[in-house]
């Protein structure tokens, strides 16, 4: 047995530390040299400690503890792409992705399928459903709801999401904000009687996959969040009914740690709105979808985006999401051994990392803590800022919220195609295979207000595969 004497080492505050490390630098800058630069906003600290940990820290609690005996103490969804182009193939494709991995599917939906033939023989209760309205979103809706009416699935066993928010169609160049607001009152009010399934999805992840910054997807998702409630209040709805009524999508990125920090303050910032309505919402009864982040993919190295799926997943699962998406990075064109990785991300995460046995491994952190807090209050700041400014559809209207996007996006672009920024498969450590078997390359062109996704590798990809 240790004599205790042994762990009397006398006590060192942040300030030696860094008074020790000044020294042994030997005249060079502590700031420059060691201090690095988060999203352009935030200074990471070489090291943290306990007097960095905010007051109140706790364990985070992602969802209630389940009610089945046997159960982990971390449950989150492993959810995959399905699109319909025909409804027999697309159950097929169904069943084995159940039968093999996946809890819970995104069906992109044009309105003209038969939703009882493409979930023939699926049992909905035991699953998550996310429906993305790929065409008229008016057919889409009247076929899930006539789906759900035949089937005749008791309520509270309905789970999942329409993955839709008005501002889908604002960013896709729809000025009728009139019509998408009155479209998303109808739906909460069509969906109430149904606990677990959410009528809108506010997308946040929609602001990095164009290319903005952690800090820029938080404010502006909270900016959509606000501008929502805003107008569904004045439409009859309550503040609670909307809240109840909403899912949310993240994108994890490359940064593996500022994403964790990312996921978890976006979780507590909502929950800090919502007081703000007098809103008693509970941390755990939050839907939050993370997906991984096609803007960090690249067309020139698909090998490599296996292992930014891998890590971007981690962070979701650390982050606290509810249901992890593994995107493909061709989508619909996605072959199937790539569909089947994908899938088995999460599995490897759950069965061989263990990530399932504890609520919250990253609670306790100095470093996430410290740094969900910084980012928290940021965001406040800006919301703020952005709220003083007309709120999110003013900003938006006037193209201020794209202009600043496109910039930090360019940045990041010419700095990958300059090679000031290393993007492994792009710009270092890139191979000399068939460009064949690359994607096929499509030119993304915006027009008046319209945002939308891009990646990172954009100009090399531009530079190197537009003559292919």
């Amino acid at each position: 047995m240790i004599e205790e004497e042994f762990y009397n080492f006398p006590k060192v505050s942040k300030a030696d530390w860094i008074a020790q490390v000044k020294k042994d630098l030997k005249g060079k800058d502590f700031e420059s040299t060691l201090v690095s630069d988060l999203w352009n906003e935030l200074k990471i600290q070489p090291f943290y400690t306990a007097e960095d940990r905010p007051s109140g820290s706790i364990q985070s609690s992602f969802h209630p503890a389940s009610e089945t005996p046997g159960m982990p103490a971390r449950i989150w969804s492993n959810i995959v792409s399905v699109y319909v182009e025909n409804e027999k193939t697309a159950n097929q494709e169904i069943h084995l992705a159940l039968q093999n991995g996946a809890e819970g599917l995104v069906l992109f939906l044009k309105g003209t399928e038969d939703l009882g033939e493409i979930l023939k023989d699926v049992l909905p209760q035991y699953i998550q459903l996310y429906f993305f309205p790929s065409g008229e979103k008016s057919l889409v809706f009247k076929g899930i709801s006539d789906w759900v009416s035949s089937y005749q699935i008791q309520h509270d066993k309905l789970n999942g999401a329409i993955i839709w928010s008005p501002f889908d169609a604002l960013l896709s160049g729809e000025m009728d904000s009139e019509s998408q607001f009155s479209t998303a009152a109808e739906l909460i009010q069509n969906w109430k009687a149904f606990p677990n399934f959410f009528p809108l999805c506010v997308d946040f992840g929609r602001y990095s996959e164009s290319g903005g910054t952690g800090i820029q997807e938080l404010t502006y998702g909270l900016g959509e969040l606000i501008e929502l409630l805003d107008q569904l209040t004045q439409r009859g709805l309550s503040a609670e009914n909307i809240f109840e009524n909403i899912a949310f999508q993240s994108a994890a990125g490359d940064l593996n740690f500022p994403e964790i920090a990312k996921l978890k303050a976006l979780r507590s910032l909502v929950v800090d709105l919502a007081t703000n309505y007098d809103v008693p919402l509970s941390p755990d009864s939050i839907n939050l979808i993370a997906a991984t982040s096609t803007w960090s993919y690249s067309l020139l190295d698909k090998n490599t985006n296996l292992i930014r799926q891998t890590y971007q997943a981690l962070a979701g699962i650390l982050g606290g999401c509810n249901s992890l998406w593994v995107k493909t990075l061709e989508g619909k064109s996605a072959s199937v051994r790539e569909k089947r990785i994908a899938r088995n991300i999460s599995t490897i995460l759950r069965e061989e990392s263990y990530l399932d046995k504890v609520i919250d491994p990253a609670a306790g952190s100095f470093y996430l803590d410290s740094l969900q807090k910084e980012i928290s209050d940021l965001v406040k700041e800006k919301v703020s800022q952005l709220e003083a400014q007309g709120g999110w559809l003013n900003s938006f209207s006037e193209g201020k919220i794209q202009k600043e996007i496109r910039e930090n996006r360019l940045i990041v672009q010419k700095a990958v195609l300059e090679n000031t920024v290393s993007k492994v498969g792009a710009n270092r450590y890139t191979t000399d295979g068939n460009p064949d078997d690359s994607p096929f390359f499509e030119e993304i062109v915006e027009q008046g207000l319209e945002l939308k996704p891009s990646r990172a590798s954009y100009l090399v990809e531009l530079q190197t595969l537009k003559s292919l």
